[in-house]
């Protein structure tokens, strides 16, 4: 059990992001590999700007450390879909999600430039962790080293799969806090 550096809260280390020092600056560490003395806090806009405010006493803008945080764990989403697809626990296609049973556990990801239509359609499939408007189907194509665009994929909870829904999780949290606050 760890304690959140901004609101004390408690909870699994895997809950939280963590942070690090460097050069006087708080790094996101979502990877969670990087050396030195590292701070936990909640996937929450709120328990960032604590965090920042209590650990860097105005030296740091808390906007800049939070949106730095939203790109970081983007990438790294990026980066984990690409390694998830290589040992095939992606399924790619609007057709191919489709024939998903519902019960299926894991990450649906619709690119910004799908039709609403079909991503109301798609969300309706099963009870998935939905991560919506943050890529393009070019950027999707791109992780997963095709030639053609992806608009949308689903990856399934199991092995690297279970990483990279944590990561989504986290990034949903962070971006329906700051849209709440």
């Amino acid at each position: 059990m760890r304690a959140c550096a901004g609101c004390k809260k408690r909870d699994e280390n895997e809950k939280f992001i963590r942070f690090v020092e460097f050069e006087g600056r708080p790094v996101p560490d979502v990877a969670r590999r990087a050396p030195g003395r590292g701070f936990n806090v909640c996937p929450t806009y709120s328990c960032i700007k604590d965090f920042v405010k209590r650990n860097f006493k105005g030296k740091v803008d808390p906007e800049e450390v939070f949106q730095q945080t939203v790109e970081s764990l983007r990438d790294y989403l990026l980066h984990l879909i690409s390694l998830s697809h290589k040992t095939g626990v992606t399924v790619v296609g609007q057709d191919n999600i489709r024939e998903l049973p519902p019960e299926k556990e894991g990450v649906l990801i619709l690119s910004s430039d799908l039709s609403s239509k079909t991503k109301e359609r798609l969300k309706k499939r099963g009870n998935f962790l939905v991560v919506e408007d943050l890529f393009s189907s070019e950027e999707l194509g791109n992780a997963l080293r095709r030639e053609t665009r992806a608009g949308a994929l689903f990856v399934e909870k199991v092995g690297l799969g279970r990483k990279l829904y944590s990561v989504a999780e986290k990034l949903n949290s962070l971006l329906t806090s700051y849209s709440r606050g």
